[in-house]
């Protein structure tokens, strides 16, 4: 009898764990659904606890400004840039394969997009005359994005060298 009650016992236990697992799942697959993300704000670049990695260089300086440093969802840093005179941008980094676009960040809107080589690296610069601009290369297991929606003409083709050049990661 005693037997049969801790039988019954253990199988509703397992019953709720399953519940809350399969909740946990659906929850959030709901949430990427929706296209929320959270974001966390770094005093430095360095996302090793959360997602593994650090930023070892990066721009900054009297024209390209940097303004916050970001964690998304755990696994994407973006840096926030102002960019004299008077434009915004902002830098994504991810692991190879974790990267995520931004919301409004569509393949189709771009006028043309290119590929170029910078010291080697193959960049892919999309851009759509007078708005969305986007330059997106890789290096060493590492996804880089530059992005604005309202750069200035030819403001990104400059930037594209400076932050290729400029810009890297490690896993830590």
């Amino acid at each position: 009898m005693v037997e049969s009650i801790w039988f019954v016992l253990v199988l509703v236990l397992l019953a709720v764990v399953s519940v809350a697992l399969v909740l946990m799942i659906v929850l959030q697959n709901d949430l990427r659904a929706t296209g929320r993300e959270t974001r966390t704000q770094y005093l430095t670049p360095n996302y090793s606890r959360a997602a593994g990695f650090r930023l070892t260089s990066y721009p900054d300086n009297e024209l390209v400004i940097l303004q916050r440093y970001w964690l998304i969802d755990e696994s994407i840093a973006a840096l926030d840039y102002s960019i004299v005179p008077g434009r915004f941008m902002t830098l994504f980094i991810a692991k190879q394969g974790k990267m995520r676009f931004p919301d409004n960040y569509y393949t189709e809107v771009f006028e043309s997009v290119e590929q170029y080589e910078i010291s080697g690296i193959t960049v892919t610069q999309s851009q759509k005359a007078g708005r969305r601009s986007a330059v997106y290369w890789t290096r060493d297991n590492f996804e880089y994005l530059i992005y604005s929606e309202e750069p200035e003409m030819n403001m990104m083709n400059g930037l594209a060298y400076y932050f290729v050049n400029n810009t890297r990661a490690e896993k830590s």
